[in-house]
Protein backbone atom coordinates (compact mmCIF):
# COMPACT_ATOMS: atom_id res chain seq x y z
CA UNK A 1 0.00 0.00 0.00
CA UNK A 2 1.11 3.40 -0.89
CA UNK A 3 1.44 6.48 1.51
CA UNK A 4 -0.32 9.86 0.36
CA UNK A 5 1.53 12.90 0.04
CA UNK A 6 -0.06 14.23 3.03
CA UNK A 7 0.84 11.54 5.33
CA UNK A 8 4.26 11.43 4.88
CA UNK A 9 4.34 15.12 5.04
CA UNK A 10 2.71 14.57 8.43
CA UNK A 11 5.22 12.23 9.58
CA UNK A 12 8.55 13.77 8.32
CA UNK A 13 7.16 16.88 10.46
CA UNK A 14 6.68 14.63 13.30
CA UNK A 15 10.73 13.71 13.10
CA UNK A 16 11.50 16.59 13.02
CA UNK A 17 9.47 17.95 15.79
CA UNK A 18 10.92 15.26 17.75
CA UNK A 19 14.67 15.24 16.85
CA UNK A 20 14.44 19.65 17.73
CA UNK A 21 12.63 18.65 21.15
CA UNK A 22 15.70 16.03 21.86
CA UNK A 23 18.15 18.63 20.62
CA UNK A 24 16.86 21.12 23.13
CA UNK A 25 17.10 18.63 26.19
CA UNK A 26 20.79 18.09 25.42
CA UNK A 27 22.05 21.35 25.01
CA UNK A 28 24.07 22.46 28.08
CA UNK A 29 22.70 25.42 29.51
CA UNK A 30 23.73 28.56 30.17
CA UNK A 31 27.28 29.12 32.23
CA UNK A 32 26.72 31.46 35.11
CA UNK A 33 29.64 33.98 35.25
CA UNK A 34 31.09 35.25 38.24
CA UNK A 35 32.60 38.35 38.59
CA UNK A 36 35.19 38.61 41.80
CA UNK A 37 35.91 41.73 43.25
CA UNK A 38 40.04 42.63 43.50
CA UNK A 39 41.05 43.20 46.82
CA UNK A 40 44.42 44.90 46.95
CA UNK A 41 46.40 44.53 50.44
CA UNK A 42 48.98 46.61 51.49
CA UNK A 43 50.97 46.78 54.56
CA UNK A 44 50.27 50.02 57.33
CA UNK A 45 53.31 52.79 56.81
CA UNK A 46 54.54 53.36 60.68
CA UNK A 47 55.99 57.11 61.04
CA UNK A 48 57.07 59.11 63.92
CA UNK A 49 54.63 61.49 65.23
CA UNK A 50 54.94 63.95 67.61
CA UNK A 51 51.83 64.44 69.68
CA UNK A 52 53.03 67.68 71.78
CA UNK A 53 52.05 69.86 69.37
CA UNK A 54 49.08 72.57 68.82
CA UNK A 55 48.69 71.12 65.48
CA UNK A 56 48.22 67.81 67.07
CA UNK A 57 45.73 69.06 69.15
CA UNK A 58 48.13 69.15 72.60
CA UNK A 59 47.49 71.65 74.75
CA UNK A 60 49.18 73.54 77.70
CA UNK A 61 47.36 72.67 80.73
CA UNK A 62 49.82 74.32 83.49
CA UNK A 63 53.20 76.02 83.40
CA UNK A 64 54.56 76.78 87.52
CA UNK A 65 55.34 80.29 86.65
CA UNK A 66 55.37 82.68 83.90
CA UNK A 67 52.36 84.30 81.35
CA UNK A 68 49.60 81.14 80.81
CA UNK A 69 49.27 83.17 77.96
CA UNK A 70 52.38 82.55 75.70
CA UNK A 71 52.49 79.33 76.82
CA UNK A 72 51.56 77.36 73.81
CA UNK A 73 55.17 78.70 72.45
CA UNK A 74 56.77 75.52 73.63
CA UNK A 75 54.60 73.24 71.14
CA UNK A 76 54.13 75.67 68.29
CA UNK A 77 56.86 73.28 66.35
CA UNK A 78 58.36 77.35 65.96
CA UNK A 79 61.97 77.17 67.81
CA UNK A 80 62.25 81.07 67.53
CA UNK A 81 59.34 81.41 70.05
CA UNK A 82 60.32 81.01 73.42
CA UNK A 83 58.33 80.95 76.93
CA UNK A 84 60.29 82.20 80.26
CA UNK A 85 59.63 81.06 83.42
CA UNK A 86 60.35 83.60 86.26
CA UNK A 87 63.74 83.87 87.18
CA UNK A 88 62.20 83.03 90.48
CA UNK A 89 61.06 79.26 89.76
CA UNK A 90 63.64 77.34 91.13
CA UNK A 91 61.61 74.26 89.46
CA UNK A 92 59.99 75.68 86.49
CA UNK A 93 57.40 73.04 85.53
CA UNK A 94 55.10 72.42 82.31
CA UNK A 95 52.55 69.89 81.78
CA UNK A 96 50.97 68.97 78.26
CA UNK A 97 48.10 67.35 77.77
CA UNK A 98 48.51 65.64 74.48
CA UNK A 99 44.86 64.89 72.56
CA UNK A 100 44.40 61.34 74.11
CA UNK A 101 46.47 58.41 75.49
CA UNK A 102 49.43 57.44 73.01
CA UNK A 103 52.29 55.30 73.32
CA UNK A 104 55.11 57.25 73.33
CA UNK A 105 59.03 56.23 73.04
CA UNK A 106 60.83 59.59 73.14
CA UNK A 107 60.57 62.83 74.67
CA UNK A 108 63.26 66.12 73.40
CA UNK A 109 63.05 70.01 74.88
CA UNK A 110 65.24 72.68 73.78
CA UNK A 111 65.72 74.94 76.35
CA UNK A 112 68.81 77.55 78.00
CA UNK A 113 71.83 75.62 77.55
CA UNK A 114 72.44 75.83 82.23
CA UNK A 115 73.04 73.70 85.19
CA UNK A 116 69.91 72.19 85.23
CA UNK A 117 68.52 67.97 86.14
CA UNK A 118 65.14 67.66 84.36
CA UNK A 119 62.76 64.97 85.29
CA UNK A 120 60.17 63.54 82.64
CA UNK A 121 57.23 62.17 83.83
CA UNK A 122 54.32 60.70 81.85
CA UNK A 123 50.99 60.43 83.38
CA UNK A 124 47.37 59.10 82.35
CA UNK A 125 45.83 61.63 84.60
CA UNK A 126 45.99 64.93 85.51
CA UNK A 127 47.81 65.28 88.88
CA UNK A 128 45.69 66.74 91.84
CA UNK A 129 48.45 69.69 92.77
CA UNK A 130 50.51 70.22 89.41
CA UNK A 131 53.12 71.36 92.01
CA UNK A 132 53.67 68.49 94.16
CA UNK A 133 54.98 65.71 91.83
CA UNK A 134 56.56 63.66 94.44
CA UNK A 135 53.47 60.81 94.22
CA UNK A 136 55.10 60.02 90.75
CA UNK A 137 58.51 58.78 89.55
CA UNK A 138 59.99 60.09 86.60
CA UNK A 139 60.28 57.77 83.87
CA UNK A 140 63.95 59.48 82.87
CA UNK A 141 66.24 62.03 84.22
CA UNK A 142 68.90 64.17 82.19
CA UNK A 143 71.15 65.34 84.41
CA UNK A 144 73.84 67.29 82.25
CA UNK A 145 73.62 70.12 80.06
CA UNK A 146 71.54 69.59 76.81
CA UNK A 147 73.61 69.94 73.49
CA UNK A 148 75.24 72.75 71.54
CA UNK A 149 72.05 73.43 69.80
CA UNK A 150 70.42 73.62 73.52
CA UNK A 151 68.54 70.54 72.95
CA UNK A 152 67.96 67.31 75.10
CA UNK A 153 66.52 64.05 74.28
CA UNK A 154 65.32 61.27 76.45
CA UNK A 155 64.01 57.63 75.06
CA UNK A 156 61.95 56.25 77.42
CA UNK A 157 60.77 52.91 78.21
CA UNK A 158 57.50 52.57 75.65
CA UNK A 159 54.62 53.89 78.12
CA UNK A 160 51.15 55.10 77.47
CA UNK A 161 50.47 58.41 77.99
CA UNK A 162 47.64 61.52 78.48
CA UNK A 163 49.81 63.95 80.15
CA UNK A 164 53.65 64.64 79.66
CA UNK A 165 55.54 66.33 82.19
CA UNK A 166 58.46 68.26 82.19
CA UNK A 167 60.51 69.43 85.84
CA UNK A 168 63.70 71.06 85.49
CA UNK A 169 65.57 71.76 89.04
CA UNK A 170 67.61 74.67 88.91
CA UNK A 171 70.96 75.02 90.21
CA UNK A 172 71.20 79.02 89.91
CA UNK A 173 68.42 81.41 88.45
CA UNK A 174 69.93 84.58 88.26
CA UNK A 175 67.78 85.09 85.17
CA UNK A 176 64.05 83.81 83.44
CA UNK A 177 64.64 80.25 81.92
CA UNK A 178 63.51 79.67 78.55
CA UNK A 179 62.20 76.74 77.01
CA UNK A 180 61.67 77.00 73.31
CA UNK A 181 60.03 73.69 72.18
CA UNK A 182 58.87 70.28 73.94
CA UNK A 183 58.31 67.51 71.60
CA UNK A 184 56.33 63.79 72.23
CA UNK A 185 57.07 60.56 69.86
CA UNK A 186 55.24 58.02 69.31
CA UNK A 187 55.85 55.42 66.90
CA UNK A 188 52.06 55.16 64.95
CA UNK A 189 50.30 53.70 61.83
CA UNK A 190 49.95 56.97 59.60
CA UNK A 191 46.67 55.67 58.44
CA UNK A 192 45.71 55.04 61.88
CA UNK A 193 46.63 58.74 63.05
CA UNK A 194 45.31 60.42 60.07
CA UNK A 195 42.15 58.43 59.78
CA UNK A 196 40.82 59.72 63.09
CA UNK A 197 41.44 63.13 62.62
CA UNK A 198 41.91 64.55 59.01
CA UNK A 199 43.32 67.51 60.72
CA UNK A 200 46.08 65.66 62.01
CA UNK A 201 47.88 66.27 58.85
CA UNK A 202 51.98 64.77 58.65
CA UNK A 203 54.03 67.33 61.72
CA UNK A 204 57.35 66.70 60.81
CA UNK A 205 59.40 68.61 63.45
CA UNK A 206 60.70 72.25 62.93
CA UNK A 207 64.44 70.26 63.65
CA UNK A 208 64.40 67.20 62.38
CA UNK A 209 65.51 64.32 64.83
CA UNK A 210 69.12 63.77 64.89
CA UNK A 211 71.08 60.82 66.47
CA UNK A 212 70.24 61.55 70.64
CA UNK A 213 73.67 63.66 71.88
CA UNK A 214 75.71 62.63 74.59
CA UNK A 215 73.60 63.39 77.76
CA UNK A 216 73.73 61.62 80.76
CA UNK A 217 70.45 59.53 81.15
CA UNK A 218 69.44 57.67 84.90
CA UNK A 219 66.17 55.57 83.86
CA UNK A 220 64.24 54.43 87.27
Amino acid sequence: MRASPTCVITLLGLIAFALAGTNALSAPEASEITTAARVTVRGTEVREFDWAKSRARARIVYTSSGPRTSSSRMIDNDLQTLFRFSESDQSPTVIIELAKSTELHRVSAVFKAEDTELGVYLLNEFPKDPSDLGFAKPNASVVSLPDERGMAIVNVSVSSARYVVLRWKRKKSDDPFTVAEISAYSNAPVDLVFGEDPHLADNTSAFPPPDPPHVGVVSP
